[in-house]
């Protein structure tokens, strides 16, 4: 690799960085917000966010004394690198839905909101007869995969039918949004293509 991309990769906490700035790009986040989300330790969390100012890729700026740091949208490598960690670290949906059938019964799991940029207020619909217990760990798994915290609602199979058929506001600002099925016991999900804009729409379920 050339620079700056030298600097990039080398190091896991860097990657972590990396991943949480480009995903959330509106975002500032202080240096000990950072260790939280990371469970990184505060000083490999300073060195690479000095090395990531340094080739201009992070910006800092100071208020309230206290130093807030965002990814640089004009930097010329922005645009690729989130491109490029949106499809690397975005799970296969197929291994997702396999996960998800180890919290208990699920009979149909999507993903909206964060995930497909849409604007529904939650980012995973489960329905069936789950575990709450391993539904929380399967969740906070993927907000350690993600960098962020994941809205989500379970709900039981016949609240859902219920909802659905009274076309509950709710529930169809997912089903209508764009979206992205992980369980279907009715239908074989479709696949889905991460570009840098986010999820191409022509892969989406639109019902």
């Amino acid at each position: 690799m050339s620079q700056p991309l030298d600097h990039l990769f080398s190091s896991k906490t860097r990657v972590k960085l990396l991943s949480l700035f480009l995903r959330n790009f509106q975002s500032e986040f202080y240096v000990r917000e950072l260790t939280r989300k990371l469970k990184e330790q505060i000083n490999s969390v300073r060195r690479e966010l000095s090395n990531l100012e340094g080739i201009g890729l992070v910006t800092a700026t100071t208020r309230d004394r206290k130093k807030y740091y965002s990814v640089n949208t004009q930097h010329v490598l922005f645009k690729e690198l989130r491109s490029l960690f949106l499809k690397a670290q975005a799970a296969p949906k197929e291994i997702l839905g396999v996960r998800l059938q180890k919290v208990g019964t699920v009979s149909y799991a999507a993903l909206s909101g964060f995930f497909t940029e849409s604007s529904s207020s939650v980012d995973l619909l489960i329905v069936g007869d789950v575990d709450r217990a391993k539904a929380k760990e399967f969740v906070q798994k993927l907000e350690e995969d993600q960098g962020r915290e994941i809205n989500y609602t379970i709900m039981p199979t016949s609240e859902y039918t219920y909802r659905r058929d009274l076309k509950d506001r709710f529930l169809l600002s997912v089903l209508d949004g764009k979206h992205m099925v992980l369980v279907d016991s009715e239908a074989s999900p479709k696949s889905v293509t991460i570009t840098e804009e986010g999820v191409e729409a022509s892969e989406l379920v639109v019902s």
